[in-house]
Formats: C-alpha cells, structure tokens, sequence
C-alpha cells in the first residue's frame, strides 16, 4: 500500500533510519583496587529497533502511527525528540517540537501543579512571562485549579497526565508528538482532548498521535504508517490501514501480505 503524493511541503523525513541496540550487557566492577564499574558483554546479539524506517509526514497534517508493542514506535518518537541518537539513516525535522511522551514527563515530583507548568515551560524556552499568562488557563483546562498549588507526588496519574496534556496544548510548537497520553484519562476529558488536537491539526501545526486505541486514530488521522518489528510495513489512508491492522492483531500473523 502506498499513499498519494501530497503538495505540501515535508514537515519530518525519515530516510532510511535505523538504531541498533547491544543485548546482554552487564556492569562489573572494573577490580578491587579501581572500584569502578564498566561495563562488558554477556553476548554479542543485537536487536534492530528501527530498520530502514523511511516516510515523510507533510505539514499541517495529522498522522496516525500503529503497531504492537515492541513494534519500534517509541523508539521512533525518541528519535524524532533528540533523546536517542540514530544508528544510522537521517531524520530532517522543519520546526520546533513539542513531545508528549509519557505521563508525567520531565515533570518533578516534589514541585506544586503550578511549579512544574513553569519548570516545563522553561525545557521548551517559553518566557517566563507567557508561562504566567497561560497559568490560569492552563490548570482550568487540566481541572486542576484546586490542586494548582499541591506537590504533583500527591497528584493521581490521570491528573498528571491532564496537566500534561494541558501544558502542551498551551505552549506553541510547529509539530507536536502525542504517544498515548489520553490512555489514563476519563472519558469526557478524552473528548475535550481530542477535540483540541482536532482544532490543533486545522490550525496549521503538524500532530504525530501514536495510540493503540483505533477508534482514535480513525477519529484524527488522515494517513497512518503501521510499523512491525522495526520496519514500515505500510502506509496509507487511515482508514485503509487500520482494515488490514486489525485483521493481522486480531489472527496474531506476522508475515501477512499486505
């Protein structure tokens, strides 16, 4: 499957990408005089985390990105967020980035709800000033006016992640990543979530929504490349995608022609 060429210009390029990751390493102590640790290997087996990754995805679109577990879909957003280096391939990214990875990302434990909307807003070099213009209207997006000014190891993982959530929708970025961030939300602040990417996507930004959650993607995305065991296996409309995606998690067939 292979989708049609779009006139927009290519917002992320991912050519040829690939990482490499050393299994069966250990730390030892480098001797009793040293005391230092070093580390050696166990084997000399390597797993391919990424293998020949090539797609682009084009400005002001919104796409979609499947595949099980261990498919290599983190590490792709890992790349694409400077936090691990390529083995090999390019990636060309046109704009700034704003990843929401994981829940409570970047976020520290022993700072207040309103803290840690200041702490993120200097990771992503927002000013301090437009931080504080957006506070009010961020904690009243995330529900959390009550608890603005509680230390976030008090805060529930739904509520981390609807600060999360509410941090990158106020901050401004070119392309903004999400990976499962809605998963531990409840279902009416879900909707509000995704009608803010919807609005976000035809505002102009690029989305990246990574999500086992079909429905989602079928919601949101107007392509979507499905990724297997390291490697594009496809790309394609979302809707065309998704109908073979489902058939091959739901017989568990890794070698389906597609």
């Amino acid at each position: 499957m292979t989708s049609d060429a779009s006139d927009r210009p290519v917002a992320i390029r991912a050519s040829h990408l690939g990482k490499t990751y050393r299994l069966g390493e250990r730390l030892r102590l480098g001797g009793a005089s040293t005391r230092r640790l070093r580390r050696e290997p166990v084997h000399q087996s390597t797993i391919e985390a990424l293998d020949d990754v090539t797609f682009d995805v084009y400005q002001g679109e919104c796409l979609g990105l499947v595949g099980i577990n261990g498919s290599g879909k983190s590490t792709f957003l890992q790349v694409l967020s400077r936090a691990v280096v390529p083995t090999r391939g390019s990636l060309a990214v046109r704009g700034r980035v704003l990843p929401m990875l994981s829940v409570g990302a970047g976020f520290h434990a022993e700072l207040t709800g309103r803290e840690n909307v200041v702490l993120q807003g200097a990771i992503l070099g927002v000013p301090r000033r437009a931080v504080l213009a957006r506070m009010d209207d961020i904690m009243e997006f995330a529900e959390l006016e009550r608890h603005a000014d509680t230390p976030l190891k008090r805060y529930s993982t739904g509520m981390q992640s609807r600060l999360s959530f509410a941090i990158g929708m106020r901050f401004p970025a070119d392309i903004y990543i999400f990976d499962e961030v809605l998963a531990v939300v409840d279902g009416a602040f879900r909707d509000r979530c995704l009608d803010e990417i919807g609005r976000l996507v035809g505002s102009g930004p690029t989305v990246l929504f990574v999500s086992h959650d079909l429905g989602q993607v079928s919601r949101l995305c107007e392509r979507t490349v499905w990724l297997d065991r390291g490697r594009v296996r496809a790309v394609s409309q979302t809707a065309e995608i998704l109908d073979v995606y489902r058939k091959h998690i739901s017989v568990g067939v890794t070698d389906a022609a597609v």
